[in-house]
């Protein structure tokens, strides 16, 4: 039987194309979204690594209603153990843009650029503000969408309304920070920030050091009124704000493969149940030379496992490329991701995506099967299969001439009439004025 089915394939492999062809394109999706899923994420960690290796403990504000009081990094700083510590202003101040309006959607958020080991603000040209109160940077976003560049004197309102210029020294990238993505950043030295923003105390304060219980005493400092976390915790929080997003970019990409799949499912059936209808005589003559009905059975739906198992190997590999494509464009186009990441490919994506191909073609392939064991061994000695042949008869082909020519004859007579009667309204119109 498994020498048959080989046979059967090789001989039907022309009408198995289009099967491949679907599974190819459902699983295509399936996989390429996965695989983008993971190179994004893959990208992800790598931001939040970087940036949560240089934070040992970090104090966060409940709400910007109530911010971290600037004596509790004074209390913080003098804790055994601690060698840095920093404190970090945000709050809102609108950026100017060159025609004196507002530059974006919603006002910008300024935020402090603290220098040392502490530093997390990512530089992607120029230099930050240092110590210099006369320097800002600005996100890249946002300096693009207003035509700045460095060397540029931005304008920024401070927390009573009031012009404030400085001279733009360098470009960042807000990086995993949803509301900056948002609102745009302009960076100044924490003094500049707590007068420009009005800041009575820290969004958050940051810190560096040593020993074993060091969390344990920033918590004892802070006294339990606010939010105390480890760097490696304040990167689970800033990957599962971002990846929100990242999630309903996935959800919506794997919509396209679950329709695709259906579709699939669909070509699966039609095809093997045209195959069992034109193999009656062959599937007969099995079961005269003692093939059972779960042999039978069988056959078919190993034909499907096969044919489901290639067509989902090309699948993988088009996802694949479809994600390298998908990753190549969007870096092109600067979409805020992380699609600096290598390409990768997990044990997980290959076993969905081959799973999932083979188990939509076999289960699309289950009532056909059913129904060639239903073949009797005496339908072996008809002399032709028991297949229903249509012909296209004289009479059809005259009807349908006729109604072919009938539509525009209608259309025409319909045209013609109208343009008939135009002059009668028009000379009834004029009689009328």
């Amino acid at each position: 039987m498994l020498k048959t089915t080989l046979a059967g394939l090789r001989a039907h492999r022309l009408r198995l194309m289009l099967t491949s062809l679907a599974i190819l394109l459902g699983v295509g999706f399936i996989a390429g979204t996965f695989v983008l899923n993971d190179t994004i994420e893959a990208g992800f960690a790598q931001r939040v690594t970087a940036n949560a290796g240089k934070v040992d403990v970090a104090v966060l504000a409940k709400s910007q209603d109530e911010p971290l009081p600037a004596d509790l990094l004074d209390r913080i700083r003098r804790l055994p153990g601690v060698t840095e510590a920093q404190g970090l202003i945000r709050g809102s101040a609108p950026v100017l843009g060159k025609n004196g309006k507002t530059a974006g959607n919603a006002p910008t958020t300024a935020v402090s650029v603290v220098t040392g080991p502490l530093d997390r603000t990512d530089v992607v040209a120029g230099t930050g503000p240092g110590t210099d109160d006369s320097a800002a940077v600005l996100d890249e976003n946002t300096a693009k969408a207003q035509g700045l560049r460095l060397g540029d004197m931005i304008t920024v309102l401070d927390s009573r309304k009031r012009r404030h210029d400085f001279r733009l020294v360098g470009l960042i990238d807000v990086g995993l920070d949803q509301q900056l993505a948002f609102t745009g950043a302009v960076g100044f030295t924490p003094e500049m920030a707590r007068r420009m923003t009005g800041a009575k105390g820290y969004a958050e304060i940051d810190v560096k050091g040593s020993g074993p219980g060091l969390e344990q005493a920033v918590a004892a400092a802070a006294g339990g009124s606010y939010q105390v976390m480890t760097g490696a915790e304040l990167a689970d929080r800033l990957a599962e704000q971002a990846g929100v997003e990242r999630r309903v970019v996935t959800v919506g990409l794997l919509l396209f493969g679950v329709v695709a799949m259906l579709v699939a499912a669909l070509v699966i059936y039609n095809t093997f149940t045209i195959l069992v209808a034109q193999r009656t005589r062959e599937m007969a003559l099995l079961r005269c030379i003692g093939a059972t009905r779960r042999q039978v059975f069988g056959q078919v739906l190993l034909e499907s496992a096969v044919v489901g198992l290639l067509a989902s190997l090309a699948g993988l590999a088009a996802g694949y490329g479809l994600a390298t494509l998908t990753l190549t464009v969007l870096g092109a186009f600067d979409v805020p991701l992380p699609t600096d990441a290598a390409v990768s490919l997990s044990p997980v994506t290959v076993g969905v995506a081959l799973g999932v191909g083979v188990t939509v073609t076999v289960c699309a392939a289950v009532l056909p099967a059913r129904a060639a064991t239903r073949v009797a061994p005496i339908a072996a000695l008809r002399s032709e299969p028991e297949e229903q042949a249509f012909r296209t008869g004289k009479v059809r082909v005259l009807f349908a001439a006729l109604f072919l020519l009938a539509g525009p004859a209608r259309a025409a007579w319909a045209r013609s009439g109208c343009h008939q009667e135009t002059p009668r309204w028009s000379s009834s119109w004029q009689g009328a004025r």
